[in-house]
């Protein structure tokens, strides 16, 4: 691979992150998911072309460097989608253990025993009312 063909690459993988980075943006959680093929495709392509490292940064030409300055780009970039994908995870581990307060505090437990029989403890306070007028 030619440092011109080595430098497209890295360009498509570039573009791939960006589409994903404003897809997170927008919400459109579909298109992260197209995408996640052809990323994980460029990301194995670019493992096997720089492999070694030394046919591209063995020298100190206007190549070499042009490489470095793309590399370092798709770094920032990689980062940028890690951070994204990682607040995502988090926000929806998030509402998932919401979600799960909320079941269970509107559910049936506490009710009734393994049984099924009714607990012993209500969950609510009995209501007496003066039936004497």
């Amino acid at each position: 691979m030619t440092h011109a063909e080595a430098g497209q690459l890295i360009d498509r993988l570039a573009r791939v992150l960006r589409d994903e980075i404003a897809a997170i943006g927008q919400g459109e959680l579909a298109r992260i998911d197209e995408l996640y093929p052809r990323k994980a495709e460029l990301l194995g392509e670019i493992e096997t072309a720089f492999g070694s490292g030394e046919k591209y940064f063995g020298g100190d030409d206007a190549q070499s460097r042009k490489l470095h300055r793309k590399l370092d780009e798709l770094r920032d970039l990689i980062q940028t989608d890690l951070a994204l994908l990682k607040r995502m995870t988090e926000a929806t581990g998030a509402v998932a253990r919401e979600i799960e307060r909320i079941r269970d505090r509107q559910s049936l437990r506490g009710v009734y025993d393994r049984e099924g029989a009714p607990a012993q403890a209500s969950v609510t306070p009995s209501q007496r009312f003066d039936k004497s007028i």
